[in-house]
């Protein structure tokens, strides 16, 4: 029998609601609080049920939504393993998306085919301008022609361009329907459709959902809260199949991917469902009492509940969180100095790994510029500078691969094999990887200014080509038109004078760290500072904060920032005339104060 580690310090005993979890079977919805656990007793009953497998052949399949929730699971649960083991076949840990393209669409995908019937290729990202041709001035104008990407099979069969229907006047066939149909035909599908692609292969070979419930008995999904309309849709193929224990692991409060068509509306009707058990998970290990009581006017699903109970190291911790009013005057950078001498105040270190602050979107002003890139290429290639730079090697190799593909070999359109496989029929691979790493090495440093990088951009890859024996450009194609960017912006004339890194960066962690709260969810700090920059629009505002409903995807968005702190919370909010106090942030929970 496999024996567990002990518990970690905080959790030296399992909750009654814990325990009952791991006890539970069948169709099982838990709902759970921030820093409730969840990702630990997720684990914990993985391998309550691995201690005990009698299966050579079948296993337990644990999913989530992101490869980070996934990869927390699996670190939970080797943390609770002796030394040298780990989880393996026959069972699963990983994303939804990769289970479904791995036992669904890779596997049974050729039944969509005719004639070759081959394995599918699954497309994630448009380099090289995939592109469909028609002499249809109506594809032209709107634009359709410019980005196929954008175009993705329903799970009913219908045609969608970024969610929604295909509205247009052509009355035969459309072409981008044909396009769209010679693509499946040819083995090649996208990523935003795999899913539902595969519901309709489920829906008509029933055999692959029975086969797919007896390889995987026990499905657990982790972030099930943002699921989409497909997934449950297959989620529920499943359950009707007989699978023994599925089991939604969620909260809706904290579903912020509606742009990925996630939505927690789905995880909603299953906690209503009576046909499902729902259980709860009310205990907070992260956060301070305080913090809970401040926090819970912003939740849906605990609007009739009492606040989570904090039982974590810092339960009893006494600083109440803070609303800090700024002027329109005030400098980001002064609002951070003011939050770094309230982190003082508490002794907590001003490091990455303890202090963040928030935003709603993109972490540096003045850099959404509508059309800013010219071609996939130079934005690729902007990319691969601030990954080469700051982030990852392997990811700027990738990106400046395909760029170079594109520049002097074809189109993703022209590909029947992945790149390597192409490159060999002309050269050695190796001789085409020199060409690579020669851009890589090569490549602008990205804090430069916007324009400055440009101008060094197209004089490196144009001389990189040049010199090549081997590679030549494609005739038809300009560099100056594909490394280019916009020239003039009304509403932010100075763009070109900004860094590059500003228009990639996602997250800093310099001094501390600073992201979207998109970036730390799932994350603790010991504090945490949302800067609430908005007055007005759709976008987190004063005003949004205090009336939108419990249930829209900004107050939630704001609830997962307010959630990860383990002591201190700030929100900053700019002054609001004949504005004193707000309704969800009381005076007897919130410390007001102004900078």
């Amino acid at each position: 029998m496999l024996l567990l580690k002990r518990r970690t310090p905080l959790m030296k005993k399992l909750t009654p609601e814990q325990e009952a979890f791991l006890e539970a079977e069948g169709k099982i919805v838990l709902c759970a609080c921030p820093g409730s656990g969840k990702t630990f007793i997720v684990a914990r009953k993985l391998l309550k049920y691995v201690e005990n497998w009698e299966y050579a052949h079948r296993g337990v399949a644990v999913l989530s939504f992101t490869n980070v929730a996934s990869q927390e699971i699996d670190k939970q649960t080797k943390e609770l393993m002796p030394e040298g083991y780990r989880i393996e076949y026959p069972h699963f840990i990983g994303t939804i998306d990769s289970f479904i393209d791995s036992f669904i669409l890779l596997r049974f995908g050729y039944l969509m085919q005719e004639g070759s019937r081959k394995r599918p290729v699954i497309l994630h990202e448009n380099y090289g301008e995939i592109r469909f041709y028609t002499k249809n001035k109506e594809c032209h104008a709107r634009g359709c022609i410019s980005n196929p990407f954008e175009f993705h099979w329903s799970s009913d069969g219908k045609l969608l361009r970024n969610g929604k229907k295909v509205d247009c006047s052509i009355t035969t066939k459309k072409p981008c329907v044909a396009f769209k149909q010679a693509m499946i035909k040819k083995g090649f599908v996208t990523q935003n459709e795999a899913t539902a692609l595969s519901y309709r292969l489920l829906k008509k070979y029933p055999q692959i959902v029975d086969a797919i419930v007896r390889r995987f008995p026990i499905v657990m999904i982790d972030e099930a809260q943002d699921t989409s309309k497909e997934q449950m849709e297959i989620i529920d193929l499943l359950t009707d199949a007989g699978v023994k224990t599925i089991i939604l692991v969620g909260d809706p409060d904290q579903s912020i991917y509606e742009w990925r068509n996630a939505t927690p509306e789905f995880f909603i009707a299953k906690v209503k469902d009576d046909n499902w058990k729902t259980m709860w998970l009310t205990s907070n290990f992260r956060s301070s009492q305080l913090i809970c009581n401040a926090t819970q006017v912003f939740s849906h699903s605990l609007a009739s509940r009492q606040p989570s109970k904090a039982e974590g190291e810092f339960a009893l911790y006494q600083q109440k969180p803070i609303l800090l009013n700024y002027s329109n005057q005030t400098d980001k950078s002064d609002i951070i100095n003011k939050f770094k001498e309230l982190c003082q105040e508490n002794g907590i270190e001003w490091t990455p790994s303890k202090v963040a602050v928030l935003t709603r979107g993109k972490i540096h002003k003045g850099i959404d510029i509508d059309g800013l890139w010219k071609s996939p290429e130079v934005e690729s290639l902007a990319k691969a500078s601030y990954e080469w730079y700051k982030g990852s090697r392997r990811k700027a190799f990738s990106l400046c691969e395909k760029v170079l593909y594109s520049l002097t070999i074809g189109d993703i359109g022209d590909i029947k094999h992945e790149i390597r496989q192409v490159i060999e029929n002309i050269m050695p691979y190796e001789n085409w990887r020199k060409h690579v790493v020669k851009l890589l090495v090569s490549l602008p440093d990205p804090n430069i200014k916007l324009s400055d990088w440009v101008k060094s951009m197209l004089s490196t890859i144009t001389n990189i080509i040049q010199s090549a024996e081997d590679i030549y450009l494609i005739p038809a194609i300009s560099l100056q038109d594909k490394i280019k960017i916009k020239l003039r912006d009304t509403k932010n004339p100075g763009f070109q004078s900004i860094p590059l890194r500003n228009y990639i960066e996602k997250r800093d962690e310099n001094d501390i760290t600073l992201s979207s709260v998109h970036g730390v969810k799932g994350e603790t700090y010991d504090a945490i500072m949302l800067i609430i920059e908005g007055i007005k629009g759709n976008t987190l505002t004063p005003t949004m904060i205090d009336t939108a409903p419990l249930d829209s995807e900004l107050i939630r968005i704001a609830y997962v920032a307010m959630t990860r702190p383990r002591k201190l919370l700030v929100v900053a909010l700019p002054v609001m005339k004949n504005k004193k106090s707000f309704k969800r942030l009381p005076l007897d929970k919130w410390i007001y104060t102004q900078i």
